[in-house]
């Protein structure tokens, strides 16, 4: 035999050796298949009318609006949430997680907070009025019934009677001067995700119960992208020349309710309520 023959024969039965695997290298190769299959994308289920399928009742995490800009605040106004964050801010935009104020209008909203504990009937929350919560607050303190119909998207909250339509269409906008508690909202699809931007509302409803507030310019984009069967983003944009010095974003995650045969409750409380009274009465000591 050759050298080259031999070196040939050595290479052949080299090729041949089968190594055995080992419980460890399985395990490794099981794990890299399921995390492949985690990073799949979701497939999001379709209306019969072809939209994306967000229906159901959904609800903010963790719930509450004591307080946008700082969370730990959540609970003190006697609300039972299922979850609290030890501070923090539900503004990701801008860095410093704070509202970004005009001069005059930072000085009001701390007049405000700094008496929201024994307020005066101007440093009261207007919710205590029963008035509608505006948009985005009652995304985000309501748990909401989504229904959608051809051409639409139903929102259904649980307090105050209060709703929104949303029609998909470029329709015309109410005129400037109609200003309402929940505004005039059009709706679009951009892939997935529910593009709503809301214009002519008024300058009544705060963003939460210790004060943060807007004018009658205010112009609110939300994006809702449905994540998994139970989960949904919710990132909105808040515009208004009038207050602030610059757009901000706040940044929820929404929940879906899978109970079964869950209904939605009235939150019910109107007009001229007269616990508010009480309210701003101090008790005897």
């Amino acid at each position: 035999m050759t050298l080259t023959q031999s070196i040939a024969k050595a290479v052949l039965a080299a090729a041949c050796v089968v190594l055995p695997i080992t419980d460890a290298a399985a395990d490794q190769t099981a794990t890299s298949r399921q995390t492949a299959a985690s990073k799949q994308p979701y497939t999001q289920p379709r209306t019969p009318d072809g939209q994306p399928d967000i229906r159901g009742f959904w609800h903010i995490v963790p719930a509450g609006s004591y307080s946008l800009e700082d969370q730990s605040l959540q609970g003190l106004g006697g609300g039972d949430f299922e979850t609290r964050r030890p501070g923090g801010t539900r503004l990701v935009d801008p860095p410093d997680g704070k509202i970004p104020y005009q001069p005059w209008a930072a000085a009001k909203a701390k007049d405000i907070y700094d008496h929201h504990m024994d307020p005066k009937p101007h440093q009261l929350d207007p919710q205590s009025r029963c008035w509608l919560q505006g948009v985005p607050r009652a995304m985000y303190q309501s748990e909401s019934n989504y229904l959608q119909t051809p051409g639409q998207i139903v929102i259904l909250h649980d307090y105050s009677h209060s709703y929104r339509v949303i029609p998909l269409d470029n329709r015309p906008r109410l005129p400037e001067h109609m200003k309402l508690f929940m505004g005039d909202a059009r709706g679009r699809w951009e892939g997935n995700t529910l593009v709503i931007e809301t214009t002519n509302l008024n300058d009544l409803p705060w963003f939460d119960l210790v004060g943060s507030f807007h004018s009658d310019a205010l112009r609110v984009t939300e994006r809702l992208t449905r994540v998994d069967d139970a989960t949904m983003d919710y990132v909105v944009l808040i515009e208004d020349p009038k207050m602030y010095t610059r757009p901000w974003t706040m940044r929820f995650v929404m929940k879906r309710n899978t109970e079964a045969n869950w209904e939605q409750w009235e939150h019910a409380c109107h007009e001229g309520e007269r616990s508010l009274d009480r309210l701003l009465t101090r008790p005897e000591r």
